[in-house]
């Protein structure tokens, strides 16, 4: 149940894993979480922080997509 619910959300949080647990009648720490998933092949990240973009960027990235809209394929394979 540990790990399908994981892979189903990748964003779930330990307490969460141990709230659902405890619901269904059964009492987890959450070491016993970590090291199951760890065992599993899956490892805990936390998610990048990214800036949110200023209406100045998103005019400049609109500009740039209709500039660039027609431009052939070959143009972009060197890009990375």
């Amino acid at each position: 149940m540990i790990t399908r619910t994981v892979n189903k959300n990748p964003r779930t949080r330990r307490a969460d894993l141990v709230n659902d647990l405890q619901r269904a009648g059964t009492k987890v720490a959450k070491a016993t979480i970590s090291n199951t998933l760890r065992r599993q092949g899956l490892k805990s990240c936390s998610a990048r922080r990214v800036p949110l973009l200023k209406p100045v960027h998103v005019r400049a990235r609109l500009k740039f997509a209709r500039e660039h809209l027609d431009d052939p394929e070959e143009d972009w394979e060197n890009v990375i």
